[in-house]
């Protein structure tokens, strides 16, 4: 029987953390968590319930409401990856939205947001055999991960990988706005008081700037090999 372990995969905004997690969370039969989807679905559920004037959060209002709210995952054979369900609905196109894009950071620096999610996140790994990418996964959610990756790339590339992922989907893009919206992200994610992102001590950094995702998921397995040999 071959050892289990938590894989935490952390990074930046638009990084492909994601794409990275599900391929090696299907490769070796693992779950895959997707904690960024948990704060897109929270956000999804304020706009929704009206929490929101245009960019201002009544924060107040949605703490009232965290109760509420529970987020799951379901496998979708077609698709090969998991879906994001929002209190037992399927909210996986609506998470993605520049609309949610651009209010998930107010969101997500919230101290009480966090420590839903993070109990919530921590239960799905309570049996090891998990991939989780986030931004606080190998420092907050999952400190003790025998594997953590903290994945970075170009604020330009990241933004033209975004513009490119929603013009596939046929939504309204425009470059400026993405690459604005990648930078402001960074700042927030990285100055917020709870969790703030920062790279693990026992991370390894992962610059995918020019990698293909091949060559990207070729080197993460390459970790996992050695992981589970020692």
């Amino acid at each position: 029987m071959m050892k289990k372990i938590t894989i935490a995969i952390d990074g930046f905004s638009s990084c492909g953390k994601s794409t990275m997690a599900k391929d090696l969370a299907k490769k070796i039969g693992y779950v895959y968590v997707d904690s960024g989807a948990m704060y897109r679905a929270v956000t999804l559920y304020a706009m929704e319930n009206r929490c929101f004037n245009d960019h201002q959060l009544d924060v107040e209002k949605l703490r009232g409401m965290m109760d509420n709210i529970r987020i799951s995952f379901l496998f979708n054979p077609e698709t090969g990856k998991p879906d994001t369900y929002l209190n037992n609905r399927k909210v996986e196109t609506e998470i993605r939205s520049m609309e949610v894009s651009s209010r998930v950071s107010i969101v997500a620096a919230l101290d009480f947001v966090r420590a839903e999610m993070v109990a919530q996140q921590q239960a799905f790994g309570k049996e090891k055999g998990v991939v989780m990418d986030g931004r606080d996964i190998g420092t907050t959610v999952f400190p003790d991960a025998e594997l953590k990756i903290f994945l970075t790339a170009s604020p330009e590339i990241r933004a033209q990988r975004r513009y490119e992922e929603l013009k596939a989907k046929r939504q309204e893009a425009n470059f400026d706005d993405i690459l604005a919206n990648v930078k402001e992200r960074d700042y927030i994610d990285q100055h917020r008081e709870v969790s703030p992102l920062i790279q693990a001590d026992d991370a390894i950094l992962l610059d995918n700037s020019h990698l293909t995702i091949e060559q990207q998921n070729e080197w993460l397995m390459e970790q996992y090999q050695l992981r589970i040999e020692n």
